[in-house]
């Protein structure tokens, strides 16, 4: 190739990775016989022009989690759509580990990065759009320039699903919430207490336990729930693991779902429409949340320092057998 451009072989070596020391000429010349050539991938040469890299990361918090491989497969397709590569990773909850992650996905320079952060972070996420890096946080609520947020309204679904159970005539009520979510991202503990404030006369004040956001999880938060009033008849939990698993322990014990206890759980994965009874579920519409996280980095990436405001998505109660 460097015979074919008419220049040595160094200087072929110092075009591809972009070292300097050439002329904007011979930098073109390079190119285009990198492309004739097949010396490399197209998207070497075209990311030598745009300094861009054609790749994007998914950061999770917990990749066993079943809602999100599915989100994770719909963020996949909308990034191929847009032409990238998406790179996946676990930060585990843990911060540190996400600043390991995040490291790694700066070394391999990578366009920008979607990411359900890990809980306490967002001034860690903050500093690294601050640095020059497009980042969407899902699950959360922020404004900092270079970096936007999507999220869903888990305040007005944990609000439906309170309302739901009351509606239903359940007056003594529990929610089994989430023990590692911060106290700045409590939307749902919030939207299910809210529900109360205009509660009908006779219920009682609702009761509330955090555990691990898990199957054992909700089966350990209602034991502790039934410790404290054996006579619970409502329970809203988390996410749909946690009202599973819930579920179970409240049959084991000999309660009958719903006749004695109804659940409610949060996100509708496919086994809420597969245990039994079948679980009302608030539904997080994930196709577009994976839309929306994609067509809001790709505005980041295209113009570097945007503030864009917050996205909230509304939610659906989906009544099933379990109220």
């Amino acid at each position: 190739m460097a015979n074919r451009v008419g220049v040595s072989p160094r200087t072929v070596s110092r075009v591809v990775n972009d070292e300097g020391g050439f002329s904007e000429a011979t930098r073109t010349r390079v190119l285009e016989a990198v492309e004739d050539l097949g010396y490399q991938p197209n998207m070497l040469a075209r990311g030598l022009i745009t300094r861009r890299s054609g790749t994007v990361g998914l950061v999770g918090v917990d990749m066993t989690d079943p809602f999100f491989p599915a989100m994770a497969e719909g963020i996949q397709n909308e990034a191929r759509e847009t032409g990238r590569t998406m790179f996946f990773a676990s930060n585990d909850g843990d911060p540190q580990r996400q600043a390991e992650v995040f490291r790694s996905l700066l070394s391999h320079a990578v366009d920008g990065v979607i990411v359900f952060p890990a809980p306490g972070t967002v001034e860690q996420l903050a500093a690294y759009a601050r640095g020059g890096m497009p980042l969407v946080i899902v699950d959360d609520i922020v404004e900092f320039p270079n970096l936007a947020s999507v999220s869903f309204d888990l305040e007005d679904g944990a609000n439906q699903a309170a309302r739901h159970l009351l509606a239903t005539g359940r007056s003594r009520i529990g929610m089994i919430s989430s023990e590692v979510t911060v106290p700045r991202n409590r939307r749902r503990e919030r939207g299910f207490f809210q529900a109360f404030e205009n509660a009908p006369t006779g219920t009682a004040p609702p009761e509330l336990v955090r555990v691990q956001p898990t199957v054992t999880g909700g089966s350990n938060g209602l034991q502790r729930l039934l410790e404290r009033r054996s006579d619970l008849d409502g329970i809203f939990a988390f996410n749909d693991s946690m009202a599973v698993g819930a579920m179970r322990e409240a049959q084991s014990a000999g309660y009958r779902v719903p006749d004695d206890l109804a659940i409610v759980g949060c996100n509708d994965i496919e086994m809420s429409g597969l245990v039994s009874p079948r679980l009302t579920t608030i539904r997080l519409d994930r196709p577009r949340l994976s839309a929306e996280a994609i067509r809001v980095l790709h505005y980041l990436i295209e113009a570097p320092g945007s503030n864009p405001a917050p996205l909230v998505l509304p939610v659906q109660l989906v009544v099933r057998e379990s109220t």
